[in-house]
């Protein structure tokens, strides 16, 4: 599960083409692609199935991250130095030059391990299991399949996460154990969400009583699991701080949201591709500018370093609040109020409903 022969393989069948249309592949498990399909069907299809699925994939990511954390796996190219880090084009410096375990279901060898661990801060996203592009990949499919009811989103979802899979192995980036891992992590995010979505717990998320500042059971639960939790897990060092910006900036965007009032999510093809339009603009307008005054510091304390990962996230999470009110300030929604006065209209007109 630990070996680096199917990785080197693999590599041995490759050229520029194919690594090119693997880092493609694998880009379908990055963050910027998630946010993306993310926007979409909150945008362009329905307000809440895309918050749900964004905590569906944002747990599945958190408790990757922490089990990497635990764990401390190294990656391919530090077990073997002949393997081709073709994600980044890095060269690997690893001093070590092996086939990793003898056993299929041997660990790493712990003199590799106790190296690693010892200047694995040195590199970044160090860690390699479990996979996370491959959890995310299998909450992403099955959890869409789920939420829409798709049978041909279900038939697609394994053929989807096996692609993801064989391009992590090929660039170089996981173990076949670390595809295993992911796909497991996956999977058990994908049954919880299943029984969550048929309990009476899916409705308390978009009740507005439930987000109101007060002492009662469950705003406070729901305020603990949207903002307590990831506080903790950052200042613990448990997950990074772009992965907690990342929560906190979505979750405090919604609840601004639902205390405003959701939005109706009918509207012409032509108004559901602005609000994506839209929010995909100020999403990418902040990333960029954030980047780029970021990217001009040259130097900075761990602690500020740690501040502007969390920022570069949180601010452009947090503008799909801004997103729905200007989209609602140019008539692309309707708020719930404005729908149920319209529909009171409709039925008050003379003859409505008589044929």
């Amino acid at each position: 599960m630990f070996q680096t022969e199917p990785i080197l393989y693999l590599q041995s069948l490759g050229n520029d083409w194919l690594t090119s249309l693997m880092i493609l592949i694998t880009s379908m498990g990055s963050s910027a692609f998630l946010v993306a399909i993310v926007i979409i069907v909150t945008f362009g299809i329905n307000f809440r199935k895309g918050f749900l699925l964004f905590q569906l994939l944002i747990w599945t990511g958190l408790i990757t991250e922490i089990i990497k954390t635990i764990i401390a796996f190294p990656r391919p190219d530090y077990v073997d130095n002949r393997v081709l880090n073709l994600e980044y084009g890095v060269k690997s410096t690893s001093p070590f030059n092996g086939s990793g375990p003898d056993g299929v279901f041997e660990l790493p060898d712990k003199k590799v391990l106790e190296t690693f661990r010892l200047q694995e801060a040195l590199s970044p996203s160090p860690f390699g299991f479990p996979s996370g592009h491959v959890a995310i990949t299998t909450a992403l499919w099955g959890g869409s399949s789920t939420i829409f009811n798709s049978r041909k989103i279900k038939m697609m979802a394994p053929f989807m996460v096996l692609l993801v899979a064989l391009s992590r192995m090929y660039l170089g980036r996981h173990f076949l154990g670390d595809i295993l891992g992911g796909a497991i992590i996956g999977l058990f995010f994908l049954t919880a969400f299943a029984l969550f979505l048929k309990s009476s717990l899916k409705d308390d998320f978009f009740k507005k009583e439930n987000f109101e500042l007060a002492f009662k059971s469950k705003n406070l639960i729901l305020y603990f699991v949207l903002f307590v939790i990831p506080l903790v897990l950052i200042a613990s060092s448990m997950i990074s701080a772009e992965a907690a910006g990342f929560f906190l900036g979505t979750n405090a965007a919604y609840v601004l949201i639902i205390r405003r009032g959701l939005p109706d999510d009918a509207g012409s093809v032509e108004q559901r591709v602005l609000r994506i339009f839209i929010a995909l603009l100020l999403f990418g307008i902040s990333s960029f500018i954030l980047d780029l005054g970021f990217d001009n510091i040259e130097t900075v304390a761990y602690f500020s370093l740690k501040l502007i990962e969390f920022l570069k996230a949180f601010i452009p999470a947090s503008t799909i609040w801004v997103s729905v009110v200007v989209c609602t300030k140019l008539n692309l929604y309707r708020t719930k109020r404005e729908l149920l006065s319209s529909r009171k209209e409709t039925l008050k007109q003379p003859g409505h409903g008589m044929e």
